[in-house]
């Protein structure tokens, strides 16, 4: 069980004297030939990139435009993704690591998904297989040759919000000798009536995996148990569950008391997925019950 430490207590809180370090951030546009289209990307380099030789895991961001900058960001509300990296990075709460932002499109729908549903804007969806092939096909090995990072699933993560969360569940689902660290944030487990539900049941062993939904996503005034989106998110947790996860160990589970469906929610609460996939022991205790 999760405990909700917001970035801001005093758990989180640097010592007198102690400086706060700060990464920086480079962008670079990739191109694709299985998505046939182009994209931004925004690297963070954490603290001591520069200056050291060292080999840092990585984790993959969706929405890599919401991530860092309010002029790129939806609403002009980024997660400020920086801010809490170089927070937990000098408290040595969490490895130095490295974040890779990748830009949505005009397509975000048909990428983030992997079958077709209508909607009001007509039939979509059903790209996810190609996005996936652009990611560890084209620019990963990119990233791999620019950048210091190490190799291997356990230092390397996907993680994104409402459909870029369900993104990160079809990667885990069918990249697990890629990803083994996923990062399911408000997961839009209603497309095409809940799909992913059922997928779910061949869901591989071995990741370590974060799921949260907000309880005010979908209507501020229903109540929990009869909130859609909770109502799914429990329910993809019990399917994992019966798949051999254990909540607490390689499976997180948090329902965010009040938080809505927006980029200011998910900045709030992306410590806490940082520190269950990679924290020190010590960090991993200020957010684990029990």
């Amino acid at each position: 069980m999760i405990r909700k430490t917001r970035l801001q207590s005093k758990a989180f809180a640097l010592k007198p004297g102690q400086p706060l370090k700060s990464g920086r951030i480079e962008t670079f546009i990739s191109a694709s030939d299985w998505l046939h289209n182009h994209r931004g990307i925004a690297v963070y380099l954490p603290p001591g990139y520069d200056a050291g030789q060292g080999y840092y895991p990585v984790l993959y961001m969706h929405d890599g435009n919401n991530l860092f900058d309010p002029q790129l960001a939806f609403g002009g509300q980024p997660w400020w993704v920086q801010h809490v990296l170089n927070r937990l990075i000098s408290l040595q709460f969490l490895p130095p690591l490295l974040v890779v932002g990748v830009y949505n499109t005009m397509g975000r729908n048909h990428e983030y998904t992997w079958t077709r549903m209508r909607t009001r804007w007509g039939e979509e969806g059903g790209q996810g297989p190609q996005y996936a092939r652009y990611l560890t096909q084209e620019l990963m090995p990119v990233i791999q040759q620019r950048y210091r990072i190490m190799q291997g699933p356990e230092y390397t993560g996907v993680l994104g919000s409402s459909l870029g969360g369900l993104i990160s569940f079809y990667l885990g689902l069918h990249y697990p000798h890629v990803f083994g660290r996923i990062g399911m944030m408000s997961p839009s487990l209603w497309w095409n009536r809940g799909e992913a539900l059922q997928d779910a049941w061949h869901y591989p062993a071995g990741q370590r995996l974060w799921l949260d939904m907000g309880t005010r996503e979908g209507g501020r005034k229903l109540r929990v148990d009869r909130n859609p989106n909770i109502l799914n998110t429990r329910r993809l947790k019990q399917v994992l569950q019966q798949r051999g996860y254990r909540e607490g160990q390689d499976l997180a589970y948090l329902e965010d008391r009040g938080a809505l469906h927006n980029e200011w929610w998910w900045g709030q609460r992306l410590h806490l997925p940082l520190l269950f996939f990679w924290g020190s022991a010590s960090a991993r205790r200020l957010i684990l019950k029990g």
